[in-house]
């Protein structure tokens, strides 16, 4: 009867046998793949030929007595002696030195596609695009059947929210590149934000298709941007240089893209803030310019100031028709003084030209005097039809009139008293040259000066400066908040015209 062991035993007679000459301290040649360092510093690989592959490991004692550092692809001779794990029943290489002996077949290939499409522009930054902020649809190539996609969708719960749409894809093995372009060109085609190139972590031959030049185009040829998240965090491939964004795994591609739900709240909230706090401030310094402003331009300070214009004017008329009255008073006295020194015969041909001269003096100044009270009349007109309410400016157009009447009265006197002068200047016969030449100058000047302060007096220059105001439904002036009301409709006048506008608020100072 044939004997029985048990697991433990069948692996330890195995482990016993290959402690045999022929497979130790042996030379082995071949190519690192799937190289991992653990955190206790020992190295775990495969090395491969062309044929066939066995499983490595390094342990980091030995590591410290080599010159290079192992990496992915490199062609080794490794030093050592076969054992085998007894509790998995897996023997390995255990490798006690080792030396390059080349650089391995898919490296080179991987480095010669790399150059090329660096050369060709396809590595640039300048033509990589920025992802949205806030995509809606995203597309993943990947395999439906796997952690990949799995993950994605996890990750994108708690995150902002996005519709995703796979296009399954095979990841690793012979016709994969095609499928990863396949799936790239139909979510390209479909409409989505952003395409996620993803698969999980993997030797250098399991992530072969990414290193494709196929794969390479189709993703520098996509309108849509793409995001490559394949392999761990150390792993890099061709997809990886060519997207426009590279994740350090599937997961992280969703985090990148996504942005955090809670944190999106919160800069809100944080913006709503910001843009009250500033309008609360813009509110309070244009409370604080309108305050000033009204204080400045007050349309019932400038009435009241136009009332103490207007009675201003009223006191320079009747000023200016006393000084009128003694100014011809003294000119008749000095032309009779004259007269009682001069002969008629003497002075008839000068008196008839001082006469002539005295009446166009007469006719200039009246001219004078009268186009400027036309002119103040109508500038007058025009500002009070722009800015003044009804009752406003028929007591405007009564002082006007009264401006108009007193214009006239002082061109009537000046006429008047320019043709006394003339009537006895002539029946005296005499004057002298010097006395009729002052007179006829300090007359003149008086009454320049006379229409000059009626000028400089005049409500129209106020006016024409322009104001705002607003008046009730019946035409009253409204220079108070308190008697408006919610609900009322005012009338609010402004230089080139009005506007109808409806109170919906009203807030009065403390």
């Amino acid at each position: 009867m044939s004997e029985t062991v048990t697991v433990l035993q069948l692996n330890n007679r195995v482990k016993t046998l290959l402690n045999h000459a022929s497979v130790r301290d042996i030379w082995v040649s071949g190519e690192i793949s799937g190289l991992k360092k653990y955190a206790s510093g020992h190295y775990y690989f495969t090395l491969k030929d062309e044929k066939s592959s066995v499983a490595a490991v390094l342990f980091s004692s030995y590591r410290a007595n080599m010159s290079f550092e192992p990496r992915e692809g490199d062609k080794v001779e490794a030093f050592g002696r076969v054992d085998l794990y007894t509790q998995s029943g897996k023997y390995q290489f255990v490798v006690n030195a080792m030396r390059h002996s080349g650089i391995g077949e898919l490296y080179i290939r991987f480095e010669e596609l790399k150059n090329k499409l660096k050369d060709e522009g396809l590595f640039d930054e300048s033509r990589k695009r920025k992802l949205p902020r806030y995509p809606r649809r995203i597309g993943v190539v990947t395999s439906q059947s796997g952690a990949v996609i799995h993950d994605i969708i996890t990750t994108s719960a708690s995150r902002f929210p996005a519709d995703i749409f796979l296009a399954p894809s095979q990841v690793q093995g012979e016709g994969a590149a095609k499928t990863i372009v396949a799936g790239i060109e139909l979510l390209d085609r479909f409409g989505v934000d952003i395409i996620i190139v993803a698969r999980g972590g993997g030797s250098l031959e399991d992530l072969w298709p990414f290193n494709e030049e196929i794969v390479a185009r189709a993703i520098a040829a996509s309108k849509t941007p793409v995001v490559s998240a394949v392999g761990h965090e150390t792993d890099f491939t061709i997809a990886d240089f060519v997207s426009d964004m590279r994740a350090p795994t599937p997961t992280g591609a969703a985090a990148l893209i996504l942005r955090d739900r809670l944190e999106t709240v919160s800069e809100v909230e944080s913006l709503m803030q910001r843009a009250s706090r500033s309008l609360e401030q813009k509110s309070v310094s244009m409370e604080e310019r309108l305050d000033n402003i009204n204080k400045r331009i007050s349309l019932q300070a400038a009435i009241d100031g136009l009332y103490d214009k207007m009675i201003h004017l009223d006191e320079i008329f009747d000023r200016a028709d006393r000084a009128m009255d003694v100014t011809f008073e003294r000119a008749h006295n000095r032309v009779d003084m004259a007269a009682n020194k001069m002969s008629a015969g003497r002075t008839e041909d000068w008196i008839g030209n001082k006469a002539k001269s005295l009446d166009d003096l007469s006719a200039r100044a009246i001219r004078a005097l009268r186009n400027r009270s036309e002119s103040a009349l109508a500038r007058y007109s025009l500002a009070s039809a722009r800015i003044m309410p009804s009752s406003i400016k028929a007591d405007m157009n009564a002082k006007g009139m009264r401006v108009d009447s007193l214009l006239d009265k002082v061109s009537a006197t000046v006429s008047d008293r320019m043709n006394v002068c003339r009537t006895r200047m002539i029946a005296i016969g005499s004057r002298p040259d010097k006395a009729i030449g002052s007179i006829t100058e300090r007359s003149t000047a008086h009454l320049e000066t006379a229409s000059r302060n009626l000028e400089g007096l005049n409500p129209l220059n106020i006016l024409s400066r322009g104001y705002g105001f607003i008046t009730s439904a019946e035409g009253d002036v409204l220079t108070s908040a308190g008697s408006m009301s919610k609900g009322d409709r005012v009338t609010i006048h402004m230089r080139d015209g009005s506007a109808t506008a409806e109170i919906k608020d009203k807030e009065m100072k403390k």
